[in-house]
């Protein structure tokens, strides 16, 4: 079967972005044969994730403002989308990942930019889609923790001149993505899980600490334990099923890491970040006045003592959520002796 593509040839950038979406989703929905597959990276490579000037044909790389044209016409072509499963195949086509690729970092660093502009604009189905992808790929894989670092440096290191509405739109996305949400939970989690790994630890921005916190203790309206989320969801549009990594394990490793964290003295510049993160999160109703105010040691302490806490009402709760699951299955969705 011959798939005709004269439209896209005589297309500048950036409708051939628009144009080679909708062609490759019409490839995807065309019975397997063996060339399909070069045709969809063919479409990629030289409409989708590239400039092309069809006067002189010559293609080259998008910069950095046409990055953002790309991440703009997947939003919206995404979104327009209304069968789950013609989505979720396009997406994972889309995005993917390959160690023996050398596109693959230019395609995880647009990934990246399009959930952060998802997240702000409510964007469910790129949400819902790349949940999908991230069980597909792994939690823990570093694919997904490459995707995930992008939105800490977007979402949870605030100044005092980032946008207001950034604290709302993470109030709102596990009512808005619940497996989304906590999948991304199971991938921040594992990003400054270190101890007993040999890697230096990290420390978690208090902001992300705060935020995974209210995330667990639930939200009205919604099943609580939202780290259990992808054991208790099946995945739309998806025919095989997939491994979900719930963030048990990793998240108790935060809490072993804490008092050391507690010793140094070599975080000047993040004490700083965090006298002006509160102001904005308290303006929004979005934490608990032991977590709006200025953090020093013993607030800090009693941060993680919550996250400790919601950890085992998570746990205690188990057989509510999944009745046939034991605590010992789900803090073993890893290997329990790489963080105990």
């Amino acid at each position: 079967m011959s798939v005709d593509l004269s439209e896209l040839k005589l297309s500048d950038f950036p409708p051939c972005v628009r144009l080679g979406l909708r062609k490759l989703e019409e490839v995807l929905a065309m019975p397997p044969a063996p060339h399909l597959h070069d045709v969809q990276q063919h479409i990629m490579d030289r409409y989708i994730f590239c400039c092309r000037d069809s006067r002189s044909s010559k293609i080259r790389a998008v910069g950095p403002v046409e990055e953002l044209v790309v991440v703009r016409e997947l939003g919206q072509h995404l979104g327009k989308i209304v069968d789950t499963a013609a989505r979720n195949s396009l997406f994972i086509t889309l995005f993917h990942p390959s160690s023996h690729d050398p596109r693959t970092p230019h395609k995880l660093r647009i990934l990246s930019a399009l959930v952060s502009l998802a997240i702000a604009t409510h964007n469910v189905s790129v949400l819902e889609a790349t949940a999908v992808w991230m069980q597909q790929v792994c939690c823990l894989s570093s694919w997904s923790g490459e995707v995930c670092r992008g939105l800490v440096q977007d979402y949870f290191q605030f100044t005092s001149s980032s946008p207001p509405h950034f604290a709302a739109a993470l109030r709102a996305l596990p009512t808005m993505a619940p497996l989304f949400t906590a999948n991304l939970i199971t991938t921040l989690s594992q990003l400054y899980a270190k101890v007993g790994s040999g890697e230096i630890c990290e420390r978690p921005p208090e902001t992300l600490v705060s935020t995974v916190v209210w995330w667990l203790k639930g939200v009205p309206g919604l099943p609580p334990h939202l780290a259990l989320a992808p054991l208790t969801h099946s995945l739309p549009g998806v025919s095989l099923p997939m491994t979900a990594v719930p963030p048990i394990a990793p998240l108790m490793k935060w809490c072993v890491e804490a008092p050391f964290f507690e010793n140094t003295n070599n975080c000047s510049e993040s004490q700083g970040r965090r006298s002006s993160l509160p102001k904005l999160m308290e303006a929004e109703g979005f934490f608990d006045k032991a977590t709006s105010a200025k953090l020093g040691p013993s607030e800090s302490t009693n941060l993680y003592s919550q996250l400790h806490l919601s950890i085992l009402h998570t746990l205690q709760n188990v057989p509510s959520v999944r009745a046939r699951m034991t605590q010992k299955q789900v803090i073993c969705g890893i290997r329990c002796t790489d963080y105990l």
